[in-house]
């Protein structure tokens, strides 16, 4: 039996996802449970146990990514992806959202093969380590100040307008990516926001997880200025290691990166969709 997943599932899926091995969680700013109640989020259950778990609730309205697929054992992965999937294209139908996925498994991403999904593009890792930071210097008409939670909203709208819709961050996951955040700024031109960025940290590795300038105002080397002072920032700090990921066919952000010394590693995973 498929059924939508509520608040009232939340303690037995809580012991269903922490107990099972075959499990793909999306690089998410808020955890799986916060969808409840929103569909498709959808629950297969046999005999009154949890058997297999789809997440693909849109957000923004364009994009449906995968954001937890769970099933409680390996002979049943084809079968409930199926049965799972079926009921979630139904729901979606209408929304005319993109369902996509990133196949941080091999388990999954072969799934996803299996089932009619293609690669559109690859997630890419870059790494910068102890490098001199180079000066950017920006016009008087341009002020970097620390993010503020109040910025959120306009922030929101500088990320609709600065991505393609699949790679647009919705107002409620960049007010969670600003609470997780260890270091965060806008750039601002006449008193408007106009560019932003937001990174993480753990164990002295910090991430550049979101990167932002409206088109209009790209020629000003802002973006380049953003993560020169995060660079600083993170540096001075003692942190060894930061990181940024960009896709692979995104030649502007590659040639950014790369010429503030962030390297390619090996590190790549397939962007899927259908």
């Amino acid at each position: 039996m498929v059924q939508p997943a509520t608040t009232q599932d939340l303690s037995r899926l809580a012991l269903f996802l922490n107990s099972t091995h075959w499990i793909h969680r999306h690089l998410d700013w808020r955890n799986t449970f916060e969808w409840l109640g929103q569909e498709p989020f959808l629950i297969l259950s046999r005999g009154g146990e949890i058997r297999a778990v789809l997440n693909c609730v849109p957000d923004p309205a364009a994009a449906a990514w995968i954001r937890c697929f769970a099933v409680s054992d390996q002979t049943l992965i084809q079968e409930s992806w199926q049965k799972l999937l079926q009921c979630a294209g139904e729901i979606l139908e209408p929304t005319h959202a993109s369902l996509l996925a990133v196949g941080l498994q091999e388990w999954f991403t072969h799934l996803l093969l299996q089932n009619g999904f293609h690669t559109k593009q690859k997630i890419v890792v870059l790494e910068w380590s102890q490098h001199p930071i180079p000066t950017v210097p920006i016009a008087r008409d341009f002020l970097i100040r620390p993010m503020e939670l109040s910025d959120i909203p306009i922030v929101s709208q500088v990320d609709a307008h600065s991505f393609e819709p699949i790679w647009v961050n919705s107002e409620p996951a960049l007010e969670a990516a600003y609470f997780q955040s260890a270091h965060s700024s806008v750039v601002e031109y006449d008193n408007e926001i106009i560019g932003y960025e937001l990174s993480t940290a753990a164990n002295f590795n910090a991430h550049l997880a979101r990167l932002a300038v409206l088109p209009e105002f790209r020629k000003h080397s802002l973006g380049k200025a953003l993560v020169c002072q995060m660079l600083s920032y993170f540096s001075e700090s003692g942190f060894t290691q930061i990181t940024v990921n960009t896709q692979n066919d995104n030649l502007a952000s590659l040639h950014l990166y790369q010429s503030l010394n962030f390297r390619l590693t090996y590190e790549e995973y397939p962007v899927l969709t259908q």
